[in-house]
């Protein structure tokens, strides 16, 4: 047993002296081959042999390590620039809604100022939704514009597409809008077809509150389905002739009396983001007066003859004129009227009492 123990031992002491006697011989081999100091082809050969299989595999270690760090660089690289673009697109989108939000108030504001010079009638004050009340969401709106900027009560309140409502509370840099659509409005209009003309009051509906009624209308009267609804001017709060909206439905009242109508409001109330108030109305001016159609053949210029009708009546208040110069002459000279007398009104009764 304790020959098989030492015979053990010893066969593993050779083994680590083999090793250690092959490391020693490597690196012997490769240090004097760095140095240059075997001058022979066959050592050089024989290092040469030794040292290949080391070299390749420091070789592919390194190539593996320096394609690792590249790999993990450009990783690192990429991550940075992703970032950076997920940033620039964030800023990017933020500045794409902005621009198209200043676009659409640019329409908005541009759609205002051409009402105002349309409607010529009105002296407008642009103004924004700034709020709604809660309580009453799609009755009541609030504006930044008040007292300081000329608003006051019961004026009222419109878009280009139509009414709006009026003025209800008007503070000092803001005020409160009751719309049309508010149960407690009441709205004087006209159905603008001109062989109806049919009067009515437009008010809000709680069963229905996006679609106003127009009520006391005549069971007879003569009123259909999408004729256009307009102010009245009756009442001193609503000027004649704002677009209120149209018919969407006829229905009799259940005393049978009376009907009433559905009206679909021109304006949307649920995108109303900016409005103008009324502060002054005056008399919309008439259209221009055109002249009647001629008879083929006998066409004359309507501005001649209306230049020679001007110049015709010019000559009769000369003529008219000279009469009454020469009969203040031939009294002067009968000596019935001194001769620095003022010019008188020589109507009849006078050239009577200056008779007498």
């Amino acid at each position: 047993m304790n020959k098989k123990l030492r015979k053990e031992k010893s066969t593993d002491i050779k083994k680590i002296v083999a090793l250690i006697f092959v490391f020693v011989s490597v690196f012997c081999a490769v240090f004097f081959a760095a140095r240059s100091k075997f001058a022979t082809p066959v050592t050089d050969k024989t290092a040469m042999a030794i040292v290949a299989p080391f070299q390749r595999a420091f070789s592919w270690v390194g190539s593996q390590l320096a394609f690792i760090k590249d790999t993990v660089t450009e990783i690192s690289t990429l991550h940075e620039q992703n970032k950076q673009l997920r940033e620039e697109v964030e800023l990017l989108r933020a500045q794409n809604l902005t621009a198209s939000e200043y676009a659409s108030e640019n329409q908005r504001l541009r759609d205002l100022l051409g009402y105002k010079k349309v409607a010529i009638q009105f002296d407008l004050v642009a103004a924004s939704v700034i709020g709604r009340e809660s309580a009453t969401w799609s009755s009541v709106i609030v504006i930044n514009r008040g007292t300081l900027d000329g608003v006051a009560n019961n004026m009222a309140v419109v878009t280009e597409m139509g009414l709006v409502g009026h003025v209800m509370e008007a503070g000092i840099n803001s005020s409160k809008v009751q719309l049309l659509l508010d149960p407690r409005s009441s709205v004087g209009t006209l159905i603008q077809r001109p062989e109806s003309r049919v009067a009515g009051i437009v008010e809000g509906d709680i069963k229905n509150p996006n679609h106003p009624k127009m009520v006391n209308i005549p069971k007879d009267s003569d009123v259909k389905v999408d004729d256009m609804v307009v102010t009245s001017g009756f009442g001193g709060v609503y000027p004649k002739g704002i677009v209120v909206g149209k018919v969407v439905e006829v229905h009799n009242e259940e005393a049978g009396l009376l009907k009433y109508g559905v009206i679909e409001t021109s304006v949307n109330f649920q995108k109303l983001e900016d409005v103008a108030i009324i502060v002054a109305s005056r008399e919309a001016p008439p259209e221009p007066l055109q002249p009647p159609p001629q008879t083929p053949g006998t066409e004359t210029d309507p501005y001649e003859t209306a230049q020679k009708l001007q110049a015709a009546q010019q000559q009769i208040q000369d003529a008219q004129q000279q009469v009454q110069d020469a009969q203040k002459e031939q009294l002067q000279q009968a000596g019935y009227v001194p001769e620095n007398s003022p010019r008188e009104d020589f109507s009849s009764e006078n050239r009577e009492e200056a008779w007498r």
